[in-house]
């Protein structure tokens, strides 16, 4: 179905229109102005424009203007009438140079002229490729969109290894899910606002101009990620993937709860040569997106029929954990499933029961938990084999159950203990012990009960660890994705550099070492990688304290200026207060560090740090 860009600003002609390109076949994309036409031009590329004339005030020639800079072989089509009185004629339109005009746009002559531009037009005679031959073919399967459709269909599409594009379809806008082995990799929308670029922008990652820069990138070809890597915004490589990747597990968390329209599957995997593609959970993303978007009661009614029923973890439980993604609260609940209550009686003993009730909903539209008539027996999956092995003490039991629920919710730095600035054999190190501590074979001698499944997951995640962790390209390219979710979720100011964060790292190990030249080098190769980062600043400058370069007067001045760099930067910000203290401290003006380090928790009063720093400076002073 051919797009067609309808930009018309009186509101009864463009339904009309819009109703009558929709009979004919074609597919309607609707703008009542001049930008937004230009922005749905950019990310959506139809096969023709049609264009109002007196689309408001000189809207119709700048953006007739601005989409042939963009690609001269645009199909335009203008539309005259001035709006519903008398046309004002081909002569007055020239310079739109269109490639047809219809005088009245409520004539049939309108849709002629269209289907005649598109069949002549150049793509008319390239055979199908990519998404186009994959939405081409008929869906192997579609329906109506209700509360809980789209979890269930992105269970069965992973399960089934499926590759093909689910479209989800609200009105005329239409969003696309694409899967490579049951796993989505991409993500394409009608919406300008819920594409790459308009995602970053709302999130505060793009500003304006940059944002122009790459909607005109896009208007002149480039997909979104090469749009923004032309625009200076994102950098190839790692940075790149960890921002598409983030992209996508936004839109699929938002498209969990949609419950409006409809869906179809279209099979094929051709769209995978068009697309930069990523990897995220999908059944962590199930869960995830349950929870933020489906009533409490959604999750009561699916489970209903079997409150009465027994709910025991499955054999394939094992198996799902990677891919579930779970916390490590969420760990402790699962594992406390094991068949001998009721599903009634188990959410009845939980302290807050959406997390519960949402945990049993997913865990059983997933087959990680399955429902019996009568109770388990004591291993909770068949008859109770003979126990030939000593049981595993409880206190090491309950260790290796924390260290575990500790390792499998975290990241993989979290995983095998090491920060973000560790490499080569130091991750191979940290992979020997973790995995030796932990490993299942090291408890041959006992019976680990419900451990087993504890333990397996924990193996295969620090496996994945290890793999990514010791090889430099998948290290940074994972280290990026962290970097933008500390971003979006507020923890750190947007713009972060990610050699700058290593460096940081690296320079917070040389100040606990009391490695102090090297902590000012590397803190210094941060700044200057990242100056508008005031953390940087802050840290560089408690280095600067102990700079055994520089005089001890000299030390002082140095942290002073760093630190206000940083509060500069952001005010208040409590590393910088501290350090500004400290600061003065060692220039000998006490007072002056009392009434910074005062002021400082009365903005932050919860900051260990400045408390800290009260503490030495009331100490000193007794």
């Amino acid at each position: 179905m051919r797009r067609i860009l309808l930009a018309e600003g009186h509101g009864p002609t463009r339904e009309f229109v819009t109703r009558a390109l929709a009979d004919a076949g074609f597919q309607p994309i609707v703008a009542q102005d001049a930008e937004r036409a230009y922005e749905l031009f950019a990310s959506q590329r139809p096969a023709a424009v049609v264009l109002s004339a007196d689309l408001g005030e000189g809207g119709a020639a700048r953006l007739a203007e601005r989409l042939r800079a963009a690609d001269p072989r645009v199909l335009v089509v203008v539309t005259d009438q001035e709006h519903l009185g008398r046309a004002r004629g081909l002569s007055a339109v020239l310079p739109l140079k269109a490639n047809a005009y219809v005088a009245n746009p409520t004539k049939r002559e309108l849709v002629d002229k269209l289907q005649h531009l598109v069949a002549q037009s150049a793509n008319a005679h390239v055979g199908l490729r990519g998404a186009a031959l994959v939405l081409s073919r008929a869906p192997t399967a579609k329906g109506e969109l209700r509360a809980g459709v789209v979890p269930r269909m992105l269970h069965q599409i992973w399960r089934a290894l499926s590759e093909g594009i689910l479209v989800l379809e609200d009105g005329t806008q239409e969003r696309r899910f694409c899967f490579l082995r049951g796993v989505p990799v991409a993500y394409q929308s009608g919406d300008p606002a819920e594409g790459l670029v308009g995602w970053l922008a709302s999130s505060g990652r793009l500003d304006e101009t940059h944002r122009a820069h790459a909607v005109e990138a896009m208007a002149s070809g480039l997909s979104a990620g090469a749009a923004l890597i032309a625009a200076g915004v994102l950098e190839p490589g790692e940075q790149l993937q960890a921002a598409l990747r983030a992209h996508l597990r936004a839109m699929l968390l938002r498209a969990v709860g949609a419950r409006e329209g409809r869906w179809r599957f279209h099979p094929g995997p051709e769209f995978s040569s068009e697309v930069h593609a990523v990897e995220v959970l999908p059944l962590q993303l199930v869960l995830e997106g349950g929870r933020a978007t489906l009533p409490a009661k959604h999750f009561a009614d699916a489970l209903r029929a079997v409150m009465d029923a027994y709910p025991a973890r499955t054999a394939e439980f094992q198996q799902l954990l990677p891919a579930c993604g779970l916390s490590s609260q969420d760990l402790r609940l699962a594992l406390s499933l094991e068949g001998r209550e009721t599903a009634r009686a188990w959410l009845a003993r939980q302290k807050d029961l959406q997390p519960a009730l949402s945990l049993l909903w997913f865990l059983s539209l997933v087959s990680a938990v399955a429902f019996g008539d009568d109770p388990a027996p004591s291993d909770g999956y068949g008859e109770a084999p003979v126990r030939r092995k000593k049981p595993l003490p409880p206190d090491r039991a309950e260790a290796l159950r924390q260290a575990a629920l500790q390792i499998l919710p975290g990241t993989y730095f979290h995983a095998l203990g090491v920060d973000i600035a560790a490499e080569g054999e130091e991750v191979e190190r940290a992979y020997q012990e973790v995995a030796s501590r932990l490993h299942p074979d090291t408890f041959a001698e006992y019976d680990a009960g419900d451990l087993e499944d504890l333990l397996a997951a924990v193996q295969d995640k620090v496996t994945a660890a290890h793999r990514v962790l010791s090889n430099e390209e998948k290290r940074r390219a994972y280290l990026s994705f962290l970097v933008i979710k500390f971003e979006l979720t507020g923890t750190r100011r947007p713009g972060i550099v990610l050699d700058a964060e290593i460096a940081l790292k690296r320079g917070e190990r040389a100040l606990l070492m009391r490695r102090h030249a090297e902590a000012v080098q590397v803190l210094r190769a941060a700044v200057d990688a990242n100056p508008k980062e005031p953390e940087y600043q802050a840290m560089l400058g408690f280095a600067e304290l102990f700079d055994p370069v520089l005089p001890a007067a000299e030390r002082a001045q140095e942290a002073k200026r760093c630190a206000r760099r940083a509060l500069a930067l952001a005010p208040d910000h409590p590393r910088a207060t501290a350090v500004l203290s400290l600061a003065e401290q060692a220039a000998g003006d006490a007072a002056e560090a009392r009434r910074v380090v005062l002021a400082g928790l009365k903005a932050h009063p919860g900051s260990e740090v400045l408390k800290r720093v009260h503490h030495r400076l009331v100490s000193t002073r007794a």
